[in-house]
């Protein structure tokens, strides 16, 4: 029971400093906003550890979010925005490899049309985005990073559907949608780098991005249909 409470307790203060955090963008407190992000992703680590059953744990997620605060950090200090890209690229890259394993290369054969559907929606998609976005882009000279960080991106969200479509229960589902909203996020963030500026853009991009790591670590947590998290049902054991 100690443990549930600790956990609880960890669950409460992230959604305090996610709170707060999202004050500080919406009434722009720009001091206020680079410290509670920097303690966004370690709490969220701690959940997911915490929460996540035993034989369900992965060491290369907690590597991802770890990455995603190496990425947050980044991008707070200045002229270093390709070292937060590439951060967050390899964050990527482990929750792509994750899915790719879990989904196993038998199903993509399986399901082969679904899987050459689902690219060809999200390589047109990438293409009409960087046309948009191409020409502040190339004249910011950040054209390469971006594309391979774009193509990541969109990587993640190919793999993340095949996943959820092989599983098919709620949390695989939530992990698509945390990989959707997470394309979002960065899509909203580039129209404010490199198209216009607007004073609710930084509260969406952080909202979006909260969400969208919230819901990638909660759907690969659970692996099953079940709606308890590991902490949860190791107490319940105990109690019975």
């Amino acid at each position: 029971m100690k443990m549930l409470h600790f956990f609880y307790s960890i669950l409460a203060i992230y959604l305090i400093v996610v709170t707060i955090h999202l004050y500080s963008c919406f009434h722009h407190h720009e001091e206020l906003r680079k410290a509670t992000k920097c303690l966004l992703m370690p709490f969220l680590a701690m959940i997911y550890y915490l929460g996540c059953p035993k034989e369900k744990f992965s060491k290369v997620i907690l590597f991802a979010i770890f990455f995603g605060y190496l990425g947050d950090v980044f991008l707070i200090i200045e002229n270093l925005f390709l070292l937060g890209v590439a951060s967050f690229l390899i964050g990527h890259l482990l929750y792509i490899v994750t899915f790719l394993i879990e989904t196993g290369l038998k199903n993509y054969r399986k399901n082969l049309f679904v899987f050459l559907l689902v690219c060809l929606v999200y390589f047109y998609l990438e293409s009409e985005l960087l046309k948009y976005f191409r020409p502040a882009i190339i004249k910011a000279g950040l054209w390469g990073p971006l594309f391979v960080y774009a193509s990541i991106l969109v990587a993640l969200n190919i793999s993340s559907a095949l996943y959820a479509y092989c599983y098919r229960n709620i949390y695989s589902i939530l992990t698509y949608i945390g990989s959707l909203i997470f394309m979002i996020s960065d899509c909203v963030l580039a129209k404010q780098l490199f198209s216009e500026y607007n004073k609710y853009y930084q509260i969406i991009i952080m909202f979006t991005y909260i969400l969208a790591q919230s819901l990638i670590s909660l759907g690969m947590a659970n692996k099953t249909d079940s709606f308890e998290l590991g902490i949860i049902n190791d107490s319940l054991k105990k109690i019975i």
